[in-house]
């Protein structure tokens, strides 16, 4: 069996396959990070997992992809974790950047992620080529799920939501001070609990007030992190993948107009396209022996 994986910050999607390439399990945990997430954490979601426990000892290969898996010990501490988890299968983990371009395109271009987190690749058809290193949710991560989560809890303690939104948004989530500052400083992935909040932008994107709030982090990131790859736009066109610019599309597809980018996808989920180009991915992967 084959166990693919494709992990951020907010949620994990894993699929098994079957000995003739069919989807056998599909599954979802919390989104594993090896940078927010110690090793007890990552081996405490996996085994919650009662899927995944039960093939387990069935799996023979496994394809990690995941934000904070770029390089490092934080890497290396999520192989171990996998391999003694999985103990009959060869694993590899690569960074969520390569499951975008897999899932995405077989041709030159631009990938942009943009869901709890956002990162930005150029692919020339062989190679992934990355201009600009992400600092993550603190410092980057424009027009993300946690920049939007960051944007509506300011909004929200600083009194400049409308009042109709004020009380929406009271009664959407917990917003008792503690509590929150609990969840931003106290806890292993602040990133995902930020996220959490742009349901709240989606829910009501055709409200004046949200309408500002999602254009200015759209033009943040074409101004940041798109404008690292404005040569290779020229001649290739914009993918993106994640939830955020899924739902996104309408707006993230005007300001590309203004900018004469050429958007060619947005892909929700790239996993659905990693299942099905699996035998092809494989080839282009090297596990270890």
């Amino acid at each position: 069996m084959i166990l693919i994986a494709d992990s951020g910050s907010t949620k994990c999607d894993w699929v098994v396959l079957g000995k003739d390439k069919r989807v056998i399990l599909k599954t979802g945990t919390k989104g594993i990070n090896p940078r927010l997430l110690s090793v007890y954490q990552i081996c405490e979601i996996l085994h919650e997992n009662k899927e995944l426990y039960r093939l387990k000892e069935d799996i023979k290969k496994v394809l990690f992809y995941g934000a904070g898996c770029a390089e490092g010990e934080s890497k290396l501490n999520l192989i171990k974790i996998l391999n003694d988890y999985f103990p009959n299968a060869k694993v590899l983990v690569e960074e969520d950047l390569t499951a975008a371009v897999r899932g995405t395109t077989s041709f030159p271009g631009v990938v942009c992620i943009l869901g709890t987190g956002s990162n930005c690749c150029f692919y020339d058809g062989v190679d992934i080529h990355v201009h600009q290193a992400s600092l993550g949710y603190v410092v980057m991560d424009e027009g993300s799920g946690n920049y939007f989560g960051k944007q509506l809890l300011r909004s929200y303690f600083y009194n400049k939501m409308p009042p109709e939104l004020h009380k929406k948004f009271e009664k959407s989530f917990d917003v008792s001070l503690d509590l929150i500052l609990k969840n931003l400083y106290e806890t292993e992935n602040p990133s995902a609990y930020l996220g959490n909040f742009a349901s709240f932008l989606i829910h009501n994107r055709t409200e004046p007030f949200i309408v500002s709030i999602i254009e200015k982090g759209i033009v943040e990131l074409f101004d940041t992190l798109i404008a690292c790859y404005k040569k290779e736009l020229e001649n290739s066109p914009l993918h993106f993948v994640g939830s955020i610019a899924y739902y996104l599309q309408k707006e993230i597809l005007l300001e590309a107009k203004k900018r004469h980018i050429k958007i060619r996808s947005f892909v929700k989920r790239p996993i659905d396209n990693i299942v099905a180009n699996v035998n092809n991915i494989l080839g282009q992967h090297t596990l270890p022996t």
